[in-house]
């Protein structure tokens, strides 16, 4: 499995006939919004999101004016996505349908946080 420059991850599959097959996987802007933190920030906004639907997402957004990378370039943009996504699980949380998405979307922060560590130490080598 690889990833593009645009994020989009590409996994090419052989099969017996000698064909090959590939499959990308696109995200949308929300998803291309989310910071790529620290893993140790990512897991505090995950807890944070998981107890109180919205709020590490809110949070999250104001990483992105620290210097967190996102998918989107304007940060401006990317800040408003996120400040969007958050209210949004703030005001869904009731049927439960927030409380779920929060909590996955917590679960993304670390991934992404998890996959920059990952980059950032096989470069220092």
């Amino acid at each position: 499995m690889s990833e593009s420059k645009n994020g989009e991850k590409k996994v090419k599959i052989n099969d017996d006939r000698g064909n090959v097959v590939e499959v990308s996987e696109k995200h949308g802007p929300l998803f291309n919004a989310i910071p790529k933190m620290h893993l140790c920030g990512a897991a505090i906004l995950c807890l944070l999101n998981i107890a109180i639907p919205g709020l590490g997402t809110i949070i999250s957004a104001f990483t992105v004016f620290c210097g967190c990378p996102t998918k989107i370039e304007k940060r401006m943009n990317a800040f408003l996505l996120n400040i969007l996504a958050g209210f949004l699980q703030m005001v869904t949380f009731i049927i439960i349908v927030g409380w779920i998405w929060s909590i996955l979307w917590g679960m993304n922060f670390v991934q992404l946080a998890s996959k920059l560590t990952h980059v950032f130490f096989l470069s220092k080598q």
